[in-house]
C-alpha cells in the first residue's frame, strides 16, 4: 500500500513538472539565440555559434576524437579474409578538420600486413544530423617491400548522439614500392567518437581550460551551404 502511494505521488509530481515546463516554454522569449537545456535538440544546438575552441590552431585546447573502421572490404576477386581491412584512428579536431594517426591491417589473416598512416579529414558539408567528409592520408605498410600507402576517401556520417557518429565510407588505397604497385577500391562502415559539429562545421559542446561550457569564436562560417 505504501509503494502504491509513493508511485501515485511521483506521477502527480511528474505531471506538475510537465505542466511547469510547458508553461515556461509557452512564455519563453523567442528572441534568445539559444534554447533552454530542457528544450535542446540537434537542430537547435547544431545551429549555435558557440563552439568549443577559441582558435582552430590551438593544438593544446583542441579536443580529441577517435575514428574506428571495424569493417571495410576491397572490391575485386579473392577470399573475404584477404579483402577485409580494419583500422583505428586517434587525433585532434580543429573545427572542420580532423588531424590524426591511424593504425590498421589490410586483411584478417594472421600474417597480414599492418600499416601506419597519417590522415587529414575535412568536414565538407552538413545537413541536419548528416555530414559529408573527405580524407587524404599517407603512410607505410609494414610488408617486405615497405610499401608506400596513399589514401583518398569520401564518407557520409550521421551524428546519432552528441559525441557519437556512424558513417559509410568509400575510397581508394594506392600501394607502391620499388618493384610493385597496386590500387584498391574499398567500401566500409565506421564510427566516430568526438564532439558534435554545428551546421557551420564548428565544434560544439567541448570545454576549454577546464571550463564546462562552450566559448564563442565569432561569426558562424558559411560551410556546406
Amino acid at each position: 500500500m505504501m509503494i502504491l502511494r509513493v508511485q501515485v505521488l511521483m506521477i502527480v509530481m511528474l505531471i506538475g513538472l510537465a505542466r511547469n515546463l510547458w508553461a515556461q516554454s509557452a512564455t519563453a522569449d523567442t528572441t534568445q539565440p539559444q534554447a533552454t537545456k530542457g528544450q535542446q535538440t540537434y537542430h537547435s544546438i547544431s545551429r549555435s555559434s558557440e563552439d568549443s575552441s577559441r582558435s582552430i590552431f590551438n593544438f593544446k585546447a583542441a579536443p580529441i576524437y577517435v575514428r574506428t573502421t571495424p569493417f571495410s572490404i576491397y572490391t575485386g576477386a579473392g577470399s573475404p579474409k584477404d579483402r577485409i581491412a580494419q583500422s583505428i584512428e586517434i587525433g585532434k579536431s580543429f573545427n572542420v578538420i580532423d588531424l590524426g594517426v591511424a593504425f590498421g591491417r589490410n586483411s584478417l589473416r594472421p600474417d597480414t600486413s599492418l600499416f601506419l598512416e597519417g590522415r587529414v579529414t575535412m568536414d565538407v558539408a552538413n545537413y541536419g544530423i548528416f555530414a559529408n567528409e573527405m580524407t587524404i592520408g599517407a603512410g607505410r605498410v609494414f610488408d617486405k617491400q615497405g610499401s608506400l600507402m596513399l589514401e583518398l576517401t569520401y564518407s557520409i556520417m550521421a551524428q546519432i548522439a552528441p559525441r557519437v557518429g556512424i558513417g559509410l565510407t568509400t575510397g581508394y588505397y594506392d600501394f607502391s614500392s620499388e618493384t610493385t604497385d597496386s590500387s584498391k577500391t574499398f567500401y566500409g562502415l565506421y564510427l566516430r567518437f568526438g564532439l558534435l559539429r554545428t551546421d557551420s562545421g564548428g565544434l560544439l559542446g567541448g570545454s576549454t581550460r577546464g571550463r564546462g561550457r562552450p566559448v564563442r569564436v565569432g561569426r558562424p562560417h558559411r560551410h556546406g551551404r
